[in-house]
């Protein structure tokens, strides 16, 4: 087997049992009618880091197997010999460490979505309670902060938001200021009134560096301090390339064979083509409904794309209406979805899911924004351009 072909598969193994592991963690169901831009936001971040995560994971997981094909003394070994070693380190990574991880990552799917509801009722609700689960399996550490509370706006809860380490099983507890007053009255022992400054002296001597954020704010698996992401640069700054880090053929190779291309049969020949199509799919996404743009979502990639009605006169002022009538079939069988920044320096780049569909004569490229819209489609006809929209993060390959 070709060792493209290998990182690949250990990297989508990885990626997808991650984010099944979110999705069943996630207090709420994707793409549901109270689903909201937050929660757009936070699937965006949570993918983003897991696809990173997966990329550098398995490039440490290669370089291990490579090492392992020698003895102490440099010699190649046996192929049983190496076999029985392989088997081992895809044991380690792919079974063990991934069943730890993925518990850490449907934790952090059920606390930050409870993040996201506990800063929209911090009206009624204004307080957190740092909760355990109270029994026998409770680690000291996290016992020591059981019980204290604070406001929800507390620089507390951007560092030591559960979970706070590997196998975490702790919560927060919403309270009014009822409730609040009622726990700081209490005279059973327990910390119910904390001072901050004295929370977070006790909660740095109880939690790891790598857990100390709020992942109803950050990224699950910190790009800074994990160990995978120090032996691969390109992944922690996700700005993996399709052929060099995935071992991917580059677009010109791609387009040596067109006759393995998608065929356009060109059926918007005018804006009035156009318009009609665009309402045709208001009609059908929005049972009948037309006027009010419409929704589009991907369940394979989880990501919803939204064509509001300054998209349409968006996309008719700058005459980019061709392929428009092919917008389902580039959304739903791409030949590639990438997840890019775009811009300045990385940190204050604009984020994108790209969906890139190869035709005949071109790649077609869709662009959704962090908040889940359509920002633009177009045919790319730069050459020189082709590369820029694979190099990020790849979420499907087809």
């Amino acid at each position: 087997m070709d060792i493209n072909q290998v990182i690949m598969e250990i990297y989508g193994h990885n990626a997808k049992e991650l984010l099944k592991g979110f999705e069943t963690g996630y207090e709420k169901v994707f793409f549901s009618p109270d689903w909201t831009i937050k929660d757009n936001n936070m699937l965006n971040r949570v993918q983003n880091n897991i696809f990173a995560f997966s990329g550098a994971k398995s490039y440490v997981e290669m370089q291990e197997l490579r090492a392992a094909i020698y003895d102490e003394n440099g010699n190649l070994l046996l192929p049983d010999v190496f076999r029985k070693r392989a088997r081992n380190i895809n044991t380690l990574y792919n079974k063990n460490y991934l069943d730890v991880e993925r518990q850490n990552v449907m934790a952090a799917g059920t606390q930050g979505s409870r993040w996201i509801d506990s800063e929209e009722t911090a009206g009624t609700h204004p307080y957190l309670e740092y909760v355990t689960k109270r029994d026998g399996h409770v680690r000291e550490e996290h016992l020591a902060l059981d019980g204290i509370i604070l406001p929800i706006d507390d620089p507390f809860w951007k560092m030591y938001y559960p979970p706070n380490g590997w196998r975490c099983r702790c919560s927060t507890r919403k309270l009014t200021e009822r409730q609040y007053e009622h726990q700081r009255n209490r005279e059973n022992g327990q910390n119910t009134e904390t001072d901050s400054e004295e929370a977070q002296k006790l909660a740095g001597r109880c939690v790891a560096k790598p857990f100390r954020h709020n992942v109803g704010t950050s990224e699950i698996f910190d790009r800074d301090g994990h160990p995978y992401f120090k032996a691969n640069k390109d992944a922690k700054e996700m700005q993996l390339s399709a052929v060099k880090n995935y071992g991917m053929k580059p677009v010109n190779k791609i387009y040596e064979n067109p006759d393995n291309l998608s065929k356009y049969t060109g059926s918007v020949l005018s804006v009035d083509d156009y318009f009609n199509y665009w309402e045709q799919l208001e009609s059908k996404y929005n049972k009948g409904i037309v006027g009010e743009g419409f929704t589009i979502i991907d369940r394979q990639t989880n990501i919803s794309a939204r064509f509001d009605r300054d998209l349409m006169l968006k996309i008719a002022d700058r005459n980019r209406y061709s392929y428009f009538d092919e917008v389902e079939n580039i959304m739903l069988n791409s030949n590639e979805v990438w997840g890019i920044f775009k811009g300045g320096v990385r940190r204050q780049e604009e984020f994108f899911n790209v969906y890139i569909k190869y035709y005949e004569d071109c790649p077609v490229v869709l662009m959704v924004n962090n908040d889940g819209k359509v920002d633009s489609m177009y045919k790319i006809d730069d050459k020189s351009q082709y590369e820029d929209f694979r190099l990020g993060l790849l979420k499907r390959k087809r």
